[in-house]
């Protein structure tokens, strides 16, 4: 099943991408990619169908970890068309206040849902039986509200996890659009020292995307505190470069196909040994 779930995602990314192009009215691109999620879903929901799980823990990987990813696209992309289309046309302040309502907003759901929020942020277990195997009912006060439920083709748990996917990703977005209004602001908080330096990222900013990444992943900066926006902030700014929306960049990485997923730092890693055997004699 994973193979077809994988074979599956990798379509609909691919009939997403051309939505995204530039120069395709909101409007459009919601409706058409809106309708690729669907017939996704619905070619996972025959699927299922006809491919009964094998055992319990399957059906609770699928409710837990595959079916939240295609239903999180559907609800990013209406997430993200009300916020493009009701977003003021006016100063940098008052778009400044739009976002950062938006992302209290966010926020504010996932307070609202802080127990599973933090189950879902911890890939805990333990309750996973009443969350995602189908015709199971958790307690009003762990799932206060819960959607209609398609007996055949959802679980309990599955819906919000999705709801977390998307807003997880909605709030990056919006943090990077804070930091896009932010950029020259940044820049004169950073001072004359940032610019004593002189050192600028002349490689692709796809890479410093990557290598930020693995920075913030293996906790490198401020004992693992700092946040990715943080860290892509501070190298923007000393090394003078414009990264744009990271999640978006972050996303392509993720999709790569044809290279290595992980190209720059498998570059890194391949110079330095390289100069380590120059350094040994090794031939």
């Amino acid at each position: 099943m994973n193979e077809y779930i994988t074979k599956l995602n990798n379509s609909l990314q691919e009939e997403l991408s051309i939505y995204s192009e530039p120069g395709v009215p909101l409007i459009k691109k919601l409706n058409g990619a809106l309708t690729s999620v669907r017939e996704t879903l619905a070619k996972l929901k025959q699927h299922v169908i006809e491919h009964p799980f094998r055992n319990e823990q399957e059906e609770i990987d699928f409710f837990k970890h595959q079916k939240p990813k295609f239903v999180a696209e559907q609800l990013y992309l209406i997430e993200l068309t009300m916020i493009q289309t009701t977003r003021p046309p006016y100063d940098s302040e008052t778009i400044r206040c739009f976002f950062t309502q938006e992302l209290q907003a966010v926020r504010r759901f996932f307070d609202q849902h802080k127990l599973l929020y933090q189950y879902f942020q911890a890939d805990a277990s333990d309750m996973d039986l009443v969350l995602f195997l189908r015709g199971r009912r958790p307690s009003d006060v762990l799932l206060p509200e819960m959607p209609d439920l398609d007996g055949e083709f959802s679980a309990a748990g599955d819906f919000i996890f999705a709801k977390f996917v998307a807003l997880e990703r909605l709030q990056d977005y919006l943090l990077d659009e804070l930091q896009s209004i932010d950029w020259s602001k940044a820049k004169q908080i950073a001072g004359p020292e940032a610019e004593l330096t002189r050192l600028k990222w002349t490689g692709e900013s796809i890479n410093l995307v990557e290598l930020a990444y693995g920075i913030w992943l293996t906790g490198q900066i401020n004992y693992g505190n700092a946040t990715i926006t943080e860290i892509l902030e501070w190298l923007e700014i000393h090394l003078q470069i414009r990264i744009g929306l990271a999640f978006r960049r972050w996303f392509s990485i993720s999709k790569r196909k044809r290279v290595s997923q992980t190209k720059f730092i498998d570059q890194l890693k391949a110079a330095v040994l390289k100069r380590l055997d120059d350094e040994n004699g090794v031939k």
